[in-house]
């Protein structure tokens, strides 16, 4: 029996999970073909299925993506009483070694098998929040998404007493999601979010890295005792009976080793997403960096927040090396940035303390206080150099950056190895 799906986004498709298997497979006639009946019936539809089809086809080859790609697209475009119902399983190759075997199901029906090397296999686990050694057995495809509220009714009930967090520029309202701009400043950062947001639209990959402040276009479609002096901007929040969302500055001290496993080549793996889409975040301090924990599984999934910084598209090539740089290199965009921040900050202060996740990150669980900033600098500098080799080939870079977080979880695991007094050939 075959699983019938509905799509989030076209609420007149329905997928069967035959379809869903045709439509993971690059022929796209094979994908998008339909029945005598259905071919009929189409005529009379006021939206025609068959180009329904051939659009969501496109959209899931764009590129070349992976299978895994593609099937996690599709569990995210599914309603979400659906979306559980998309599961994998990741097998090793008895016989061949880096080999694995993958298993895409819906409602526990196989619908394709896939094989994928150690590197795809690390990729698939990222995108999970699993450390990368994980083994996985069923694991459910979707990650926070599944869990992300429909504020439009806590929007409603806001009033302009709720805004009780935030800084000069923005006040923030937790409960609803809902943010306001208080200075030109706040409303210049909705303005380039939404730009970021557009940008992402037809990005995936960038678009599950990123979660940025969506402007609100009409504000008289809000409470009507806000005041309309001010514009506001939503973000996404997740329900907190499944979710624990914290800036990683506020969670960084309670991670579990395996957590900080899996965040150390997620934010290897967003540095990598931002470049190849030409985005320079330029303040990937761990109060931009949200980690978002599953409460049932434990896994951590990062996303980054607050683009006042943005660079992206012309303005991109003179600061595409920027975050590398400071995420590696303890570098800040400007000279004062870097001294201020590495020999000005007092220890303990909030500048000290919310600075370069990678290095804070390894610290955690440094207890013989091995010297790790030489070896994270080391690597950076070699990231830079393979991605200046190169240029524009998307292969090598993500190479470049697959090799980087390969050294970044060796030195990670070696501090593990020393500290407990295991030698490390």
């Amino acid at each position: 029996m075959s699983t019938t799906i509905p799509l989030t986004a076209n609420s007149q498709l329905s997928l069967s999970s035959a379809r869903i298997a045709k439509l993971m497979d690059s022929d796209v006639k094979q994908a998008t073909q339909l029945n005598f009946f259905d071919s009929i019936v189409d005529l009379f539809r006021p939206h025609s299925k068959a180009l329904a089809l051939q659009n969501l086809h496109a959209m899931l080859h764009d590129g070349g993506t992976s299978n895994f790609a593609r099937f996690d697209l599709l569990s995210q475009l599914a309603s979400p009483d659906s979306q559980s119902l998309f599961t994998l399983d990741i097998t090793a190759h008895p016989n061949v070694p880096d080999q694995y075997t993958v298993e895409y199901y819906i409602n526990g029906q196989p619908i394709k098998t896939d094989t994928i090397d150690t590197h795809e296999k690390d990729l698939i686990c990222l995108h999970m929040g699993k450390p990368q050694d994980t083994d996985m057995l069923q694991e459910q495809v979707t990650t926070i998404d599944q869990h992300r509220l429909d504020t439009q009714e806590r929007v409603a009930q806001v009033r302009d007493a709720d805004f009780s967090g935030g800084g000069v520029n923005k006040k923030f309202d937790a409960r609803s999601g809902l943010l306001r701009a208080d200075t030109q400043t706040g409303e210049e950062d909705f303005e380039r979010e939404l730009a970021l947001a557009q940008y992402a639209k037809d990005k995936p990959e960038l678009a599950s890295y990123i979660s940025t402040q969506k402007k609100v276009t009409d504000p008289a479609t809000l409470h009507p005792e806000l005041s309309r002096a001010h514009a506001y901007a939503v973000v996404d929040i997740y329900d907190p009976e499944h979710v624990a969302s914290t800036e990683m500055d506020n969670c960084i001290d309670k991670l579990s080793r395996d957590q900080a496993k899996s965040l150390l080549p997620q934010i290897v793996d967003m540095a990598r997403v931002l470049y190849k889409n030409q985005v320079a975040h330029r303040d990937l301090h761990m109060h931009n960096l949200v980690v978002h924990e599953i409460k049932d599984s434990g896994s951590v999934h990062l996303k980054a927040i607050d683009f006042g910084r943005l660079a992206m598209g012309e303005d991109f090539e003179a600061r595409k090396f920027e975050d590398i740089d400071y995420l590696f290199g303890k570098q800040g965009a400007t000279l004062l940035e870097t001294i201020g921040r590495n020999y000005l900050a007092p220890a303990g202060s909030e500048v000290d303390r919310k600075h370069y996740p990678i290095h804070k990150l390894c610290a955690q669980f440094n207890d013989k206080g091995i010297a790790l900033d030489p070896v994270l600098s080391r690597i950076g500098a070699h990231l830079k150099s393979d991605l200046q080799h190169a240029g524009t080939d998307e292969a090598l870079v993500d190479a470049a950056f697959h090799k980087a977080s390969q050294a970044l979880q060796l030195s990670f695991a070696q501090l593990q190895a020393q500290t407990e007094g295991i030698r490390f050939a």
